[in-house]
């Protein structure tokens, strides 16, 4: 309960203090201030555990200094990732620890990687090299950061909590564009603060309803029947949707307090990569220090501005789908973006399936979120479903009015997944985590392997057919 309150209370004060953050002009003094807050809420936090931050972030520090630049993401995520095995492992703490840690993982391994691939697009522009253009290019570093600027964003208080993630490069912008400053984002705070309240009150209402004691309890297993103990996860699930909003939402607003992350709509900024367009636009924005589109600098206020670079949920795809993978790119979307770009499309091999490619995704997802028996199963019964999904759709690649019917059936599946896989993420004690499935008996995993059957034997018919 005291490491709730301190959590949450230091969240309030961040974006109290956003305010006055915005109004600092020299940008040095700024990050200063915005990297010594942060290392005060990591003290507050971590208490003790302190210390493993500074050897996350000061290995990372000499891994992209002193490494070769060709592997210094491999030797980045290496590093990270045991360490952060080790703190699964070893570290008696509570879940904001870790929180704090997995945030700080993110950044210096994607710092990272960005330095590789800028290092790979000055090898390509002098033709020492034949791979071929790294990914965003033409938005990507300018200059290597320094070991000052690698801890100042390491500790920067704005995301440090649970997110949103966002590059070096998006940190980098911060102080060197002006959007942050044109306006008062009091508003979009004042919007994320009432919806966090809403979303309270129902995480509430759920607690008190239905609490996620009753899989502890011996009577849930011995006076309700299997179909009751599966539904029951509906609650939970709405719980844990409740809760995961009430988090993210406060992180954001952090940030829209201070002015972080806001850029033209124009740019159509993504979750966790920033613009997408119009680069030379904001180039020359950042070289001058001044925002015009034309002579004149009054036709630049009146362009539209948003946070969508903050976005973390899209709950309409979240709640409709209709597909899994629809679902999983909806959720925490700068984490997902993150495992997309850095892992899915940079680290794997370009030749490996888009199957190996995902496990890999996965697995770097497991032991970033916690290798515990409860992610594994989820981990891989999501990797399972969402390219048996894919699967479906390609052997029966419905159109028209079927392609309807067949959305709603993948919806329906895909709702059914998501309430048998909740206790994953519920439950902490791995022995009632398997009672819970042995009490079901497994019947969710007990379906996939008969469409997987389903899946084969339609395979096998159509390659005959063909012959």
């Amino acid at each position: 309960m005291f490491d709730d309150i301190v959590y949450f209370s230091s969240l309030l004060v961040c974006i109290s203090l956003g305010g006055f953050y915005k109004k600092i002009e020299n940008s040095e003094i700024k990050r200063n201030y915005g990297a010594g807050l942060g290392l005060l809420v990591a003290c507050l936090i971590c208490g003790h555990h302190i210390y493993h931050t500074i050897f996350l972030v000061w290995g990372n520090i000499i891994i992209i200094k002193c490494c070769d630049k060709r592997f210094v993401h491999q030797i980045s995520i290496a590093y990270t990732w045991t360490y952060l095995l080790y703190l699964h492992f070893n570290l008696t703490s509570t879940k904001y620890v870790l929180w704090i840690h997995q945030t700080m993982a993110l950044r210096l391994v994607g710092l990272a990687f960005e330095v590789n691939m800028a290092d790979r697009s000055k090898m390509f522009q002098r033709g020492l090299s034949s791979s071929k253009m790294p990914i965003d290019d033409s938005n990507g570093l300018s200059s290597e950061p320094s070991i000052l600027d690698i801890v100042a964003y390491s500790y920067f208080f704005i995301g440090l909590h649970k997110g949103p993630y966002y590059r070096w490069k998006i940190f980098n912008d911060h102080f060197n564009g002006p959007f942050g400053t044109l306006g008062d984002w009091r508003i979009v705070t004042e919007q994320k603060l009432k919806k966090a309240c809403l979303y309270t009150l129902g995480y509430l209402l759920f607690t008190l309803k239905y609490s996620p004691q009753i899989y502890y309890d011996d009577n849930f297993y011995v006076n309700y029947g299997t179909d009751h103990r599966f539904l029951y996860n509906i609650s939970q699930l709405m719980r844990h949707f409740f809760q995961c909003h009430i988090v993210l939402m406060l992180c954001t607003s952090v940030a829209t307090e201070a002015g972080f992350g806001v850029y033209p709509a124009k740019c159509q900024p993504l979750p966790g990569y920033g613009p997408s367009v119009q680069y030379s636009f904001l180039k020359l924005v950042y070289a001058n220090r001044i925002i015009h589109m034309t002579d004149t600098p009054g036709v630049a206020l009146m362009q539209e501005y948003n946070f969508s670079m903050l976005k973390c949920f899209e709950n309409e795809k979240l709640l409709i789908g209709p597909k899994m993978k629809d679902t999983v790119r909806c959720w925490d979307m700068s984490t997902q973006y993150w495992f997309w770009a850095y892992i899915y499309k940079n680290l794997t091999k370009t030749k490996a399936s888009k199957e190996i490619k995902s496990a890999c995704s996965f697995l770097a997802w497991t032991i970033w979120y916690g290798p515990k028996l409860q992610q594994v199963i989820l981990s891989a019964t999501l990797w399972v479903y969402v390219h048996l999904e894919s699967e479906y759709s390609k052997l029966y690649n419905p159109v028209g009015s079927m392609k309807l019917s067949w959305d709603i059936g993948f919806s329906i599946m895909r709702l059914f997944c998501l309430i048998y896989l909740t206790p994953c993420f519920i439950i902490s004690d791995t022995t009632i985590m398997l009672k819970y499935y042995n009490s079901i008996f497994w019947m969710y995993h007990i379906v996939l392997l008969s469409l997987i059957v389903v899946a084969v034997i339609i395979n096998k018919n159509k390659e005959d057919l063909r012959l």
